[in-house]
């Protein structure tokens, strides 16, 4: 080969061999530069957005409805599904979820239904019943801060009528499980002493009336066959075979006071006092005052009964001869003979003595607001 070729052959190697060098050069400071535009990118970019979190959907408001099956007994069995479809359609309808339905028995009268309803974590327990029902079920609801409804289903329905909830219209009751406010409401307490020196006296919750003499007779004289026939006349029959008894003999006291003598007929003490027929035996009974009134009525003869009728139909509050006005918080009554007893319109025997005291706004009822 000649000088002149090999020359060639070498300058081009040499060529070559510096291309080579350049391109790996540039290559390395390729990489190095995307290296450092990848990290500086990185450094500044945004955080990734986080994968949002499945969010619950909060579970439907539900009901509990303890059911006193003996008052729709006048009721087919079509009839009464067809109460309960309506019913569950207007919870429905304002997004809740079916009611659980919960019926009383005789042995069980609401208490044991509405600690089951509230077991089950329902948002309201409704008492569908007359007064006992209601009763029962606040026995289990008080101190609980759940609110009781009613939907009156009863012949006196008193409580209802006090806290201005509708008793005969089913459609408006319902309308205040939804558009009512929850208030806080007083209890009574009621203890029996039968003998007189109970060691252990029976006690009772009432939320309206507890009485002893007239008017509880007039309770345990009320026929069944004459309840379900004539409604609330069923107590004026009882009544007026009622009217012509003896006065008692007892003693009363106030808030552990000194306990004064009176001939009395009845005494009568209220958490709130308006009777059925817009009659006003306690005009000045609140059922949130924290305060319990009574009345302690005196009448001997027609006259005096008239004296005492002229006092509720006018609503008297100063109190007269015949009819004591009284206020506080506890009561005591003792007895020279046994007297019939009665709460909430129920009655509950004869006792010897009774106690009453009041337990402030610890049931929450689901009704109008309260004005004074």
């Amino acid at each position: 080969m000649a000088a002149g070729d090999l020359w060639d052959a070498g300058a081009l190697a040499v060529v070559l061999a510096v291309l080579l060098v350049v391109t790996g050069a540039l290559l390395v400071r390729e990489r190095g530069t995307a290296r450092r535009l990848r990290a500086l990118v990185e450094a500044t970019a945004p955080p990734p957005s986080p994968v949002p979190a499945r969010v619950e959907r909060p579970a439907r408001p539900r009901a509990g409805i303890v059911v006193n099956p003996s008052k729709f007994a006048h009721l087919d069995e079509h009839a009464v599904r067809r109460r309960q479809a309506y019913t569950a359609a207007v919870f429905r309808s304002h997004g809740w979820e079916d009611p659980l339905w919960l019926e009383t028995t005789p042995a069980e009268r609401g208490a044991e239904q509405a600690r089951e309803a509230l077991a089950a974590g329902v948002d309201i327990v409704l008492a569908v019943g007359g007064d006992g029902t209601v009763r029962a079920v606040a026995e289990a609801m008080t101190g609980t801060g759940v609110p009781m409804g009613l939907l009156p289903a009863g012949t006196g329905n008193l409580l209802a009528r006090n806290l201005d909830v509708p008793h005969a219209d089913l459609a408006a009751a319902l309308d205040l499980v939804f558009s009512a406010p929850d208030t806080a409401v007083d209890v009574g307490w009621l203890t029996v002493d039968r003998t007189g020196s109970d060691a252990d006296p029976e006690q009772h919750l009432f939320l309206v009336m507890a009485g002893l003499g007239f008017d509880a007779a007039v309770m345990a004289g009320v026929e069944d066959r004459l309840k379900r026939h004539l409604g609330y006349g069923a107590y004026v029959v009882s009544g007026a075979r009622a009217l012509w008894g003896p006065q008692a003999r007892v003693r009363v006291g106030v808030d552990g006071g000194g306990l004064q003598p009176v001939r009395t007929r009845a005494v009568i003490v209220g958490n709130c006092g308006r009777l059925t027929r817009n009659l006003v035996l306690m005009p000045d009974a609140r059922v949130d005052d924290g305060l319990l009134d009574a009345v302690v009525l005196s009448p001997r003869g027609g006259i005096a009964w008239g004296e005492v009728v002229w006092a509720i139909l006018t609503r008297d509050r100063r109190g007269q001869r015949r009819v004591q006005r009284l206020r506080g918080r506890t009561f005591e009554v003792r007895c020279a003979e046994p007297q019939e007893v009665e709460l909430d319109g129920d009655p509950v025997g004869t006792a010897l003595r009774i106690g009453v005291a009041v337990e402030p706004g610890v049931l929450l009822v689901r009704c109008p607001p309260q004005h004074a």
